[in-house]
């Protein structure tokens, strides 16, 4: 088998639907993480004095994205997919 062949088999990755699932929390946590630091900028700029209320929250949304990120490392190394 050459390696290009190899490289076209390696492509075909077949569906796996944890995979697929690990995929979407792991957008959900970092869409989430968008959201918060989003609405923490938008306070800066109307000039909201309580805008680190949202430390918090995003210190909790950004451990939920790492653990989305490092369980779907985690399930790509083990199964390959």
């Amino acid at each position: 088998m050459t390696q290009q062949e190899r490289n076209v088999k390696q492509d075909q990755i077949p569906f796996c639907e944890e995979r697929q699932q690990l995929i979407e929390a792991f957008v959900e946590a970092s869409r989430e993480l968008v959201e918060l630091q989003s609405q923490q900028t938008q306070n800066v700029i109307s000039g909201d004095p309580d805008f680190v209320r949202f430390d918090d929250l995003l210190h909790m949304a950004r451990e939920k994205k790492d653990q989305a990120k490092y369980a779907l490392i985690a399930h790509r190394e083990t199964h390959r997919c």
